[in-house]
């Protein structure tokens, strides 16, 4: 039977309790719809006065962190503990908390030394490492650490990092608000009898719980702009407010978050006495008086009156928020034109991310061959204009756009072909309808109502327009592409087509998988799970091998067993996935 002997020994349970919280982090980001695989690794120092030959712990301990980033680590720890701020409160206000001071300055420096310890690893492989609250566990602190490509971190809108005359650090994104989240429940849990012990017993948060206080969490960021701010709950404020009808009307209209003595604030109506903002009725009452250029001036706690921002203040000061009614119990929050967090029905959603010129080309001309680099620029600019209209509206591009328009000549207004033109698609997609384009941007047909069979990719969550885009792209050996803005502002482009790879790393990392033992298979398992897609046959064939003959390897009691499904290939896969 084969042992599995922890070197770097800490705890028992520690490659269980990595697994639970990367799994976690793992199922938080998959609800959000951010595709990655986050990686967690627990850092321990050694506490003074224990007795342990490691002064240092890794987990994992064979994994793609070398022990030498923190060979400086303990004398890093005792640095910062000397230079901590901390240290120049001479007395809390009661004893307790100065009886607690000693070991919370101690586990704040033992966070800070790691993720000092880090920041080279994280400028090489250009990611970002967050770091949780040090734990004492056994002999050492152990310290919580997820990382995450900064590429997926900036494809959403930061804000600078900034922090309250308590010392409160604001969160810099809702994806950031949510990681902290994630480490202060991996915290707790270290604080725990035998962490990791208990998989299945519930004892952090879920994925939904998670997001839910993050959002919470987050939106104490715009309440640190204004004046004066208490703890409140303005997610919940917002949610509440954006759920009450007025008379039969949604919510619309804006709130401004802001200092009410802002020097940019323009006020129209300035109430004598400022409506509470815990008053949901009657704040949702005059935030009918609103809309899209004058909004209700207020912070975290009262409403001030009726007024308007100007659209020069500076964005890089962070001092204005703004708090857009879209819909009935759909609202968002924006600052400097970036959209930071949505709100619908109660479910916190990260900003939606906006494809790329260049990954929006590619996917076009994959689709298209036949279409010139002038085509894509004339694309490009159309869909710049679709994703702004402030009504739904959709584009179709199909490969047989002049035969379709002909079929379909009674459900839509055919017109002479012309280059469609960003300044005359505004006018024709104010009505209903679908507008037509060939390859190359002529336009054959305007307020067109498709048809198209079901497929499972359908839902009902979505509306009709988006169902209908995908049903008429979604038909066999025809290319189309569909480019739909929905009532709610959602965006997206049916179908986005899988990135190309290159085919030596299919092979480099089966090649892996089929010498692999139980100590280094997970890696390549792992690409190739979430490469899948792109095997055949033969491919498929190799892994499923070298899957049975890996899980069927003697383990030790207790040990985490994960089976993978097996690999087959999938029909839509061809040679445009290659990359040359």
């Amino acid at each position: 039977m084969r042992r599995h002997v922890i070197d770097l020994f800490m705890w028992g349970y520690q490659p269980h309790y990595r697994y639970r919280v990367e799994h976690l982090a793992k199922e938080v980001l998959g609800e959000l719809g951010v595709d990655i695989t986050p990686k967690v690794l627990l850092v321990g120092a050694r506490a003074p006065q224990k007795q342990d030959r490691n002064p240092v712990c890794l987990e994992p301990e064979d994994g793609e962190w070398p022990l030498a980033i923190f060979e400086h680590l303990l004398d890093s720890i005792e640095k910062i503990i000397r230079d901590h701020p901390l240290q120049n409160v001479i007395y809390y206000g009661d004893e307790p908390s100065m009886r607690d001071k000693p070991e919370n300055i101690r586990r704040d420096s033992i966070t800070k030394a790691v993720r000092q310890a880090l920041l080279p690893y994280d400028t090489e492989h250009d990611v970002h490492s967050f770091c949780g609250l040090a734990c004492l566990v056994n002999n050492h602190y152990v310290v919580p650490v997820i990382q995450i490509p900064r590429v997926t971190l900036e494809k959403y809108p930061l804000l600078k990092e900034t922090q309250t005359e308590l010392g409160l650090t604001s969160h810099r994104s809702m994806l950031h608000s949510c990681i902290s989240t994630i480490l202060n429940e991996a915290s707790e849990e270290l604080r725990r009898p035998e962490p990791g012990r208990f998989l299945m017993d519930n004892r952090m948060r879920n994925a939904e719980e998670i997001i839910r206080v993050s959002a919470v969490s987050f939106m104490h960021t715009p309440g640190h702009s204004t004046s004066k701010y208490h703890h409140a709950d303005l997610f919940e404020r917002f949610n509440i407010i954006s759920s009450m009808m007025y008379e039969g009307a949604k919510s619309a209209g804006q709130f401004l978050l802001t200092n009410p003595e802002n020097r940019y604030v323009e006020y129209y109506i300035r109430f004598k006495n400022p409506v509470p903002l815990r008053d949901p009725r009657w704040a949702r009452k005059i935030l009918q008086m609103a809309d899209e250029d004058i909004g209700l001036i207020a912070d975290s706690e009262q409403i001030y009156g009726l007024g308007r921002i100007p659209d020069d203040p500076d964005p890089l000061a962070q001092d204005v928020f703004i708090v857009r009614f879209l819909d009935h119990y759909y609202w968002e929050l924006e600052c400097g034109r970036r959209i930071l967090l949505r709100s619908r029905y109660g479910k916190p959603q990260l900003p939606q991310q906006y494809i790329s010129r260049e990954r929006f080309i590619d996917n076009y001309a994959r689709i298209f061959p036949e279409s010139s680099p002038d085509d894509h620029s004339r694309l490009w600019r159309l869909f710049d204009v679709a994703k702004d209209q402030k009504h739904g509206c959709m584009i179709i591009v199909a490969a047989d756009a002049l035969s379709e328009a002909q079929r379909l000549a009674q459900q839509g207004t055919n017109i002479e072909p012309l280059l469609m033109t960003a300044d005359l698609l505004r006018p024709v997609s104010n009505i209903d309808g679908t507008v037509l384009l060939d390859p190359h941007g002529t336009c054959h047909a305007i307020g067109v109502i498709l048809d198209g069979n079901a497929t499972s990719d359908c839902t009902p969550s979505r509306g009709s327009r988006f169902n209908s885009g995908l049903r008429y792209v979604s038909v066999k050996d025809t290319r189309r592409l569909a480019i739909v803005v929905s009532d709610d502002n959602t965006i997206d482009i049916l179908p986005i087509l899988r990135p190309r790879i290159k085919r030596d790393d299919i092979e480099q990392n089966l090649s892996l998988l089929e010498s692999a033992t139980l100590d280094d298979y997970h890696g390549p398992r792992n690409w190739l799970d979430q490469h899948r897609f792109y095997l055949n046959r033969s491919q498929c064939d190799r892994v499923n091998s070298a899957l049975d003959r890996i899980e069927s390897l003697p383990r030790e009691t207790g040990e985490i067993v994960i089976i993978t499904s097996r690999f087959n290939p999938d029909p839509l896969m061809d040679e445009s996935y290659f990359l040359s």
